[in-house]
């Protein structure tokens, strides 16, 4: 399987190939090559499992989970305290949620489907999520306890997944196939009244909102691959920020706005996670390990 397949699908068998480094496996690092403004969570394989880090401003790595599974898709909490993830620990893939620590750990799906990618909902109280439950990948939302799950792409044609909520909490951007290729759409928070907002012959997925939410940034594919793009929330001002050769994915902007942290797939099982600016410069190895580090998530500022 190639490696821009790999960065395309995103099961949890299929992506287990992304990478981290910072030092040693104390948790200790020689120091991060630029300042970031809050932690970064990410999966990695460096110790021989995939599993969920973070990754802190002052260049500690901690490590969140540990089991022989695929644990990775971290999202954190909007407080902060806590981070969703995906994990196949019990057999098939589901949505757990635990302390920053790791601690309290708890299966919120419970479900013999696939459930993976969640994202929080702004205001805390909700996680939406993607599943195969009803026999096709539909988006889901559920309260942050796993209950009164509810399918809300049960009426759209298609696989609808990777849904990320707005910063205000008012829209859902998603991709889907449901047009035949797969692009990207933007609804209200019920799913309801999609648009459009990419139309390319190629693959566009994977987005994620400038906290501004008048941005969002997504991973596209073009002639040479694929790569980072940004558009404007009203499909307007699209432009890429290619950087290397490598396919590039899974996009998540800062929370102060300043960078972009995104995987880069260099082939094999090494992949980093990279910063660039929104601007397209400056991009930057953040995690510098032969190692398969992938799926970024900013912690929210306090």
């Amino acid at each position: 399987m190639s490696s821009a397949t790999l960065l395309k699908q995103g099961s949890l068998a299929v992506v287990a190939a992304l990478a981290l480094g910072l030092g040693c496996g104390d948790g200790t690092g020689p120091g991060l090559p630029l300042e970031i403004p809050t932690a970064i969570a990410f999966d990695s394989d460096r110790f021989g499992n995939r599993d969920v880090f973070v990754l802190w401003p002052d260049g500690r790595l901690t490590q969140v989970t540990e089991d022989r599974a695929y644990d990775m898709m971290a999202d954190w909490s909007p407080d902060g305290q806590l981070i969703a993830f995906a994990s196949d620990r019990d057999g098939n893939s589901e949505v757990y949620v635990a302390d920053s620590d790791g601690s309290n750990l708890r299966n919120l799906t419970n479900h013999p489907a696939a459930d993976a990618y969640p994202d929080w909902s702004p205001d805390g109280s909700k996680i939406l999520f993607h599943s195969d439950r009803a026999g096709i990948w539909d988006i889901w939302l559920m309260n942050t306890d796993g209950s009164e799950p509810v399918n809300l792409t049960a009426d759209l044609e298609g696989d609808q997944i990777y849904a990320a909520w707005s910063p205000d909490g008012a829209q859902i951007a998603y991709e889907s196939n449901e047009a035949g290729s797969t692009d990207i759409y933007v609804a209200n928070a019920d799913l309801s009244e999609p648009r459009q907002l990419t139309d390319t012959e190629g693959f566009e997925g994977r987005p994620a909102w400038s906290p501004d939410g008048t941005r969002i940034v997504f991973q596209s594919e073009g002639a040479a691959g694929y790569d980072i793009s940004v558009i404007n929330a009203d499909g307007s001002d699209r432009h890429s920020l290619a950087q290397d050769p490598a396919p590039e994915g899974l996009p998540a902007w800062s929370p102060d706005g300043n960078w972009i942290a995104y995987s880069v797939l260099f082939g094999g099982n090494d992949s980093e996670v990279y910063l660039i600016r929104p601007d397209g410069s400056e991009a930057t190895n953040l995690t510098r390990h032969r190692a398969f580090d992938a799926w970024p998530d900013w912690r929210p500022l306090p």
